[in-house]
């Protein structure tokens, strides 16, 4: 198994080799800043710094993997995973430092832009392309009651799956857009479509996992052979998912900045407000309790992040604390593979 914890390794240097690429110009390791500070020397540094670190430390964690075979691979894992946290975390806090000490918004005008037409014209999620995880969840259930398996644990984590994809669905397409207000109508066209792709590759990716969760119930009752092409089989719809979304995420970069831009807008004399001082651990954590949005945009990384100044945030994160404490004591049963 060594081969599988050396591609864990690869996969992990370059899921956080690509973040610093991914993300915004304007937001260069979660730092709020102003455009035309984006080729500013400390931050080319801190870059090189955090790319180098990448690379030295997918090197010794391959070396420890294969040559130091008493030392867990997943601790090693977990200690890689950690190690480049503090890496962004310390690119972080250089290029603030630079900000705060040489004032890059000092003479900037700060504004901030609303899309009233996502209100008006919203981008609804198509509901369409639920239709296969819904037919695949009646189908596992279906199967389950005409082999009288009694074990229905796939079926609920099939509904379960179809539950939260929705919920999720419709929270993303009322999030606080990302609009930049240097080019307020260029960056609202980007958001738009990333946003289009986003549900689509949400809603189409429920069917995946539900396919997945089929053949997995189909070796729970016994119906097929646990072998290693039905394994692969069940595996690939998972693996097609994560593959698109690894190329969406490549094509449109954080909040669909690297989506072509339409038309020739010229830019405005504003710069994006600065609000470093509602973001915490090196633009992880949002917390901000005027803030009516209970979802946002992360900084570092993609894809959204609780408010943790809304009430709301705090009733979602308890949910998932006593699911999490159901599960381990036995309460929650998840599906499993049989032998």
């Amino acid at each position: 198994m060594t081969w599988l914890y050396l591609a864990l390794i690869a996969f992990t240097a370059a899921a956080f080799g690509s973040a610093p690429a991914l993300a915004r110009p304007t937001l260069p390791f979660g730092v709020r800043i102003p455009a035309r500070r984006s080729g500013e020397a400390v931050i080319l540094l801190a870059r090189r710094r955090y790319n180098r670190g990448i690379g030295v430390g997918a090197i010794v964690a391959c070396a420890v993997v294969v040559f130091f075979d008493r030392l867990a691979p997943e601790i090693v894992l977990l200690v890689l995973a950690a190690a480049y946290s503090l890496l962004g975390c310390l690119a972080h806090r250089s290029i603030a430092a630079a900000k705060r000490d040489e004032g890059w918004y000092s003479g900037t005008r700060q504004a901030v832009t609303a899309d009233t037409s996502l209100r008006a014209d919203p981008i609804r999620p198509q509901w369409i392309l639920l239709t296969p995880a819904v037919v695949l969840a009646a189908a596992t259930a279906a199967g389950g009651w005409f082999t009288d398996a009694g074990d229905f644990s796939t079926v609920f984590a099939q509904v379960l799956l179809i539950v939260l994809i929705s919920l999720m669905a419709v929270a993303i397409s009322r999030a606080r857009p990302e609009i930049d207000a240097a080019q307020p109508s260029a960056s609202a066209s980007r958001y738009r479509e990333y946003l289009h792709g986003v549900l689509a590759l949400l809603l189409i990716s429920a069917g995946c996992v539900n396919t997945t969760l089929l053949v997995v119930s189909l070796q729970l009752w016994a119906v097929v052979e646990t072998t290693v092409p039905v394994t692969i089989v069940a595996y690939l719809p998972l693996a097609a998912a994560f593959i698109a979304w690894i190329g969406f995420t490549v094509r449109a970069g954080d909040a669909g900045h690297r989506l072509p831009r339409t038309g020739d807008e010229p830019e405005t004399r504003y710069e994006q407000r600065d609000d470093d001082r509602h973001w915490y651990v090196a633009g992880m954590v949002y917390l901000n309790r005027n803030d009516p949005a209970l979802l946002v945009h992360r900084r570092v990384g993609t894809y959204w992040t609780l408010n943790l100044g809304h009430p709301i945030a705090w009733v979602v994160l308890a949910a998932i604390a006593v699911a999490g404490v159901l599960t381990g004591f036995g309460v929650i049963t998840l599906p499993e593979k049989g032998t």
